[in-house]
């Protein structure tokens, strides 16, 4: 299990970023990398024109749902039966995970679907340029108790100005059962800048609520298959927590996808969460998969 300690140590690089340093870095790898910018942008445009978006995510709010229990059933029916009778060997304090991106199959459903015009039109819309699928990986919220210094509670991810997750429930999550909850980035930068926010500084539910409401706030619940679609670099956000005695674990299939900006691509091979996954020498697969332009 993760101790306060190893949270620490993996938030150090970045504990005094302010929102401007952010801004700063990204500008500063934007400069480095735009050639691979300027080419995902152009393969982007390709991609937009023989795509129809069919999940729109507004710019000013960062945050959409969508019902696909049909869409999604395949690729849940893959991760639930690889996480079967399987214990997890990660934990970041707030969530475990029992499946990891280089468990599923290349040609599975589950790859399938986080690669399909049906997300990556959606993603690329809104990103401005084709993205990478960065990682995957299946969650399970497991704790009995609130982790006041984990994801539990209001935060950013630190990876970019700009970055994307897709959320797919595994299972049926209501309002007691721990659910993904997201603030749109029009009332994120409000908070942002109300409480001069640095690194991943974890917010009460008592500081959002004062500073824009909590009806801003959007609780994703439903049926497996109810699919969250976030800017968790923009969004402030929180889930997995404590469920309610007698509800079931809430387990979730999450997509991460980056820019070449981001700061997880200084120089490693981005392919490390996917050594499965092949080039073909197809430019749009290559530049998903991260075997191009980063």
């Amino acid at each position: 299990m993760a101790t306060d300690a190893d949270l620490a140590a993996r938030r150090s690089p970045y504990a005094d970023w302010t929102i401007a340093k952010r801004a700063a870095l990204h500008e500063e790898a934007a400069a480095r990398k735009a050639a691979e910018i300027e080419a995902r942008r152009a393969l982007g445009d390709a991609y937009l024109q023989q795509h129809a978006v069919q999940i729109d995510v507004p710019s000013e709010r960062a945050v959409a749902t969508a019902d696909l229990v049909e869409e999604t059933r395949s690729a849940r029916e893959e991760a639930l039966a690889l996480a079967e009778g399987r214990a997890a060997k990660i934990d970041n304090g707030a969530l475990e995970f029992p499946v990891l991106a280089h468990q599923f199959a290349v040609d599975g459903p589950a790859i399938a679907f986080g690669t399909s015009p049906l997300v990556l039109a959606a993603v690329t819309r809104y990103l401005g340029m084709l993205p990478i699928l960065f990682n995957m990986f299946y969650t399970r919220a497991h704790q009995t108790e609130l982790r006041p210094n984990t994801a539990h509670r209001f935060h950013l991810d630190p990876e970019d100005t700009r970055s994307f997750k897709v959320f797919v429930h595994l299972t049926d999550v209501d309002a007691d059962c721990g659910p993904l909850h997201v603030l749109p980035a029009e009332h994120s930068a409000l908070v942002l800048d109300a409480v001069d926010y640095r690194g991943v500084t974890m917010l009460d539910d008592s500081t959002v609520a004062d500073l824009v409401g909590w009806d801003s706030v959007v609780q994703v619940i439903g049926p497996p298959g109810t699919v969250a679609f976030a800017d968790t670099t923009r969004c402030l956000h929180f889930g997995g927590r404590p469920r309610a005695e007698g509800k079931p674990v809430r387990d979730m299939l999450v997509y991460q996808y980056l820019l070449p900006t981001s700061i997880l691509l200084n120089g490693d091979d981005v392919r490390h969460f996917f050594p499965q996954l092949p080039a073909t020498g197809d430019d749009t697969w290559d530049a998903v998969t991260g075997r191009r332009y980063t």
